[in-house]
């Protein structure tokens, strides 16, 4: 997997949560989902707390779960729950942009201050923290947890009111650093089908999941499911490829023109995954 590879999974897993919201529930899988991967000792949230830094550490350890990286799952992007002790940790590691002017690529974090009086460079406490997912000129696209209690869309201009400043998560090193063989997406372009029972080379270094099987690769296809609007049931994402994840990948895979075995093999990790 190469950095921006790496870029690219991250903004594919904010957007799969787009549309999650505190009225019908819907978000409290990303506030699950944080408070099973964050860090010994950090805070453990309710689903009435703000929820942005919650959800940008979380986009963050799905994906680290998902492609099997090295480290813990919330070190590629450095978590917390509030936006100001992650502004710390990307100080502490030298990965922090003191400068609203910056031009940021998708991935990068922007942090907002809403009492941003726009003069000068703003310095202020953090209120607010999203993804870069598009940069086209001078427009910055985002993509906010608890954005109007929901997650969604924000563009600003660079060098705008109320940008406190960017953080970057060190995309290099944990793309480097995934071993051969796990988490490693490998894509060919001949035209030749791909079904989840014949790997025929596109896709490797994920395991074939079926019915019955346990651990933390089931739970991680089981946020990326439920991320793309396929139910693995009332319990969410629990490890457990039982009946209901059965159903969800079976309607994941219809809906996506795959063979619907219910089987999450190399063309629907592939499909779920954004590499095809």
């Amino acid at each position: 997997m190469t950095p921006n590879e790496l870029r690219n999974a991250v903004v594919a897993q904010a957007r799969a949560w787009l549309g999650r919201h505190e009225s019908d529930g819907s978000h409290k899988e990303i506030i699950d989902l944080y408070n099973r991967f964050r860090k010994p000792g950090d805070y453990c949230m309710t689903y009435a707390d703000p929820w942005c830094a919650a959800y940008v550490s979380a986009v963050g350890m799905a994906v680290s779960v998902a492609n099997a990286l090295p480290g813990k799952p919330f070190e590629l992007i450095p978590s917390s729950a509030a936006c100001d002790p992650m502004i710390a940790q990307y100080n502490a590691m030298g990965r922090w942009v003191e400068n609203d002017a910056y031009l940021p690529a998708p991935g990068d974090i922007i942090f907002y201050d809403w009492q941003d009086s726009g003069s000068g460079d703003n310095v202020g406490s953090s209120d607010h923290v999203g993804i870069v997912a598009a940069v086209s000129g001078g427009t910055i696209t985002a993509i906010e947890g608890n954005k109007s209690d929901a997650v969604g869309y924000r563009k600003m201009q660079q060098n705008g009111t109320y940008i406190r400043g960017y953080g970057l998560p060190d995309y290099a090193k944990f793309a480097a650093g995934t071993p051969d063989g796990q988490g490693e997406i490998i894509v060919d372009d001949s035209p030749a089908p791909v079904t989840d029972t014949n790997v025929g080379g596109k896709i490797s270094g994920l395991p074939m999941l079926r019915q019955g099987d346990k651990g933390e690769v089931v739970r991680a296809a089981q946020f990326l499911l439920n991320g793309r609007g396929a139910s693995c049931g009332r319990y969410g994402a629990d490890g457990d490829f039982g009946p209901a994840t059965y159903g969800a990948v079976y309607a994941y895979q219809r809906r996506n023109s795959l063979e619907a075995d219910g089987i999450i093999g190399p063309a629907t990790w592939a499909k779920l995954l954004g590499v095809t």
